[in-house]
Parts: structure tokens; sequence; C-alpha cells
């Protein structure tokens, strides 16, 4: 709120300097004019004045030539009568916007002056035809002191309105210049007001920062207090979780290894037993056949487990070197064959590699395969197929993996290849899901620097796509 109170003084100051330099550029425009016509004025009275006293040099010249017939006094008066009339255009030209004074110079004075001037010129013929009497009484007529009379009255009259129009003039110039000193004086006073308002406001907003940054500080040093007693309670509660994770790891690696030969030997004892199968009823035969089932998925999860532990604790081995694809095929189709017979589903296998031959992890690669073909016979009802294609591709192993299940959901797909999550689809024979075997898939795949896909159609299927290199 500050800052904008200081810019609105800060605009309200140049839009008052603005608006003083635009009243000063008027004020100085209104009194050019006044002193343009000041100096109109004073040019009319002094040429008014000028006249008339010319007038007077002419008839004090004229009058000394009668009286003593001595022609020296006829140059002034000569000298007078060229000035009279060059005086008498300027004054026509100065007054010519002043109607009033244009008249009375017209129909007054003019036609006055002209008539003395030609008094003045036809007194000096009588004095030369007739002699100096007549002469003198013809210019001592009262008609000819009229005439003179009536010019000075006129002309007096003429000076005494420029005199009154400069006086008003004058006073409107003298109102221009304190009009003027009263707007710059206000507004360089409005102007300071608000600048000394603007650096209050502004000592103000720093004296308000200061507090404010003290007070950061303070705070930054308190969160930085708490940062350090968080971050030592989250080391110390890593260190708690590292340490159970390994208590966790060590159980699990002890408890898969000592589940894993029982299990095995378990396992050994129902195919001696399937062996007997003519003493044993159909049931007995059933009741193998389960635990035999049962078995294989706690050995399969076990086998996550391991698999999961050694991802975890970096310890798994990529051993690359020449593998059959049929031999990996071979061990497949041995390891599934009975449980795909008891869903009676048909799993197919397609070897189109060139030579039968792949570089890659043995061992790695049955995992994946195990994996995803132990999901794709989980997730296909009775009856469908299992189709397992592996071929060449641009000097790369390509391995499909295509099932006839209900498809994967397009919100399960982000999940799909992470720890323990298990998707809105169910096994279709009541088998058992960890939410392990995509992840390790997923983890096993980038040790061979390879890739996977997934290309699902709700209602009709999924296929995985693995890429591996194949070259050393």
């Amino acid at each position: 709120m500050k800052a904008i109170g200081v810019r609105s003084l800060l605009i309200l100051s140049i839009i008052l300097t603005m608006v003083s330099a635009f009243i000063t550029y008027l004020n100085v425009q209104q009194k050019k004019e006044a002193i343009a016509l000041v100096i109109h004025n004073y040019k009319v009275i002094q040429a008014s004045t000028r006249l008339l006293s010319l007038l007077k040099d002419v008839e004090i010249g004229h009058r000394g030539y009668l009286i003593t017939a001595d022609k020296s006094f006829l140059q002034p008066y000569e000298e007078a009568l060229l000035d009279i009339h060059y005086d008498m255009d300027t004054l026509t030209l100065l007054v010519k916007n002043n109607q009033r004074q244009l008249e009375i110079l017209q129909k007054r004075l003019i036609p006055l002056v002209d008539e003395k001037m030609a008094d003045l010129e036809e007194s000096l013929i009588i004095l030369k035809t007739y002699g100096q009497d007549s002469a003198s009484h013809f210019n001592g007529m009262k008609i000819a002191k009229a005439k003179m009379d009536s010019i000075h009255f006129w002309t007096t009259n003429f000076i005494q309105h420029e005199q009154e129009l400069l006086k008003e003039r004058s006073e409107a110039l003298e109102s221009q210049y304190f009009l003027n000193d009263v707007i710059r004086f206000s507004s360089f006073t409005l102007i300071g007001i608000i600048s000394f308002a603007a650096l209050i406001t502004i000592a103000n907003k720093e004296n308000d920062n200061k507090r404010l940054l003290v007070e950061l500080q303070q705070f930054n040093q308190q969160l930085e207090f708490k940062v350090k007693d968080r971050t030592r309670r989250l080391e110390e509660a890593n260190k708690d979780l590292l340490r159970l994770n390994d208590e966790k790891n060590h159980f699990l690696g002890i408890t898969t290894h000592d589940l894993k030969a029982p299990l095995a030997g378990i396992s050994g004892l129902l195919e001696l037993m399937k062996l007997e199968k003519t003493s044993l009823s159909g049931k007995h035969l059933e009741y193998i056949q389960l635990m035999e089932a049962t078995c294989q998925d706690m050995l399969r999860l076990i086998s996550d487990l391991l698999d999961l532990s050694r991802i975890e604790h970096g310890t798994t081995t990529v051993i690359i070197q020449e593998v059959p694809v049929s031999k990996i095929i071979g061990q497949l189709e041995d390891h599934f064959r009975s449980w795909a017979s008891r869903k009676n589903i048909h799993l197919t296998f397609v070897n189109k590699v060139a030579k039968d031959i792949i570089i890659t992890d043995h061992d790695i690669a049955v995992r994946i395969l195990d994996n995803l073909i132990s999901n794709a016979i989980k997730f296909s009802p009775k009856g469908k197929e299992v189709l397992v294609s592996l071929m060449d591709e641009d000097a790369r192993l390509r391995i499909d993996i295509s099932d006839q299940g209900p498809g994967i959901r397009l919100e399960d797909r982000d999940k799909l290849f992470q720890k323990f999550q298990k998707l809105s689809a169910r096994p279709t024979d009541g088998e058992s899901s960890s939410g392990l075997g995509l992840s390790i898939v997923k983890d096993l795949v980038d040790f061979l620097k390879g890739s996977i896909e997934v290309k699902s159609e709700m209602g009709k299927g999924t296929t995985f796509i693995i890429r591996l290199p194949n070259s050393l």
C-alpha cells in the first residue's frame, strides 16, 4: 500500500509540474501579447505627441516668417510639413484595428490638419500678393485659431484615449505577472509538499523494510534451526530405516533359503507319489496336484523375494554368453506344461531366431520369461492360448509374450511395474499374486540394458514386448 502511495504522490507531482509548465507557457504567451499591446500604445502616443509638436513647429515657423519676413523661419515649417504627412500615415497604420481612434483620425484630425495646412499655404500666397498686413490679418482670424484649437483638442483626446488603454493594459500586464507568480509559487509549494510527503513515505517504507529484514533474519535463523533439527531427526530415522531394511533383507534371505529346501523336498515327494498313481484314487491325485501347484506358487514367491533382495543389494551378477534358444524354450515348456495343462491353456513357443543362438545372461533371461509366462497363464481363462515368440530385430532379440486374458485397464498401466502393486484384473483360477513379478522383470530387463513395453486391449488380451541386446 505504501509503495502505491509513493507512486501516487510522484505521479501527482509530475502532473502538477506539467500543469504548472502549461499554465506558465500560456501566461508567457499572454504577457507577450500584453507587452506588444503596451508597446503599441506607446508608439501611438509617441506618434500623436510628435504630430502635435510638428503642428506647433509649423505654426511657429509660419508666424515667424509672417512677422519678420525672414526665410530662415520657413525651413522648420517646410521640414515639419513633410514629417506631418508621414506621421499621419504612421498613425493610420497603428490604429487601423481601433475603430474609435481610426474614426477620430480619419474624420477629425486628418481633415483639420489638411485644412490647417491649406490655410497656412493660402496665408503665404496672400503675403506674396497683398503684403504682410493682409497675411497677418488672415492668419489671425478666429476661424484659423479655432481650427488649431480643434486640432489640439482632438489630438489631446486621441492621446488621452491611448493613455487610458495603456493604463488598462499595463494593469492587465501587472495582473498577468502577479497571477504567474502566484501560480508558480503555488505549484512549487504543492510540489514541495508532495515531494516532502513522498520522502517521508519512502523513509517510513525503508524503516518498515529494515524491520521486516530483521524479522526475516530472525525467522530464517529459527527456520534454519528447525531444518537442522528435522534433518538430524530424518538422518536418525533414515539410519533406523536402513538398519531395519538390512534386517528385513537378512531375514528374507535366511527365510527364503530355509524355505526353499523343504519345498523342494515336498515337490520331490509329490513327484514320487504321482509315480504310484495306480494305487491312488482320483481324489488323492487331485490333492497331489493342488499341493504341487501350491508348492510351485511358494517356490515362485521365494524366487521373487530372492531376486528382489539381490536387486536391492546390487548383488545381481550379469554373465553375458552364448545361449541356445531351444534350451531356454525346453526349460520353460517343462516348467509350465503341467500348470498350462491343468487350465487347458495351449502354451505355444515360436522360435524365429536365425542361428538359434542369443548372446545374453541365461538365468536372467529365464527369470524374465518365467515371470511373464506365469502372469500370462495366471490371468488367462481356461481354454485360451499363450503365445511366446522369439525373433531377431536389428541386431537385437525381441520376445513377445501374448495372452487372451481380460487386458489391462488404462488407469492400471502407470503402476504396472511398481513393487507390491496389484491390478484390478484377478487371476482366473484362484492363483496367488504377490505384486512383485513385473517390478522384478523391469529391473532385470534394465540389468540387461534392454527395454519393455506393453500393448493391451480390454477383452482381447495383452502383449509384453521385450527387446534385449544380442551381441557381446
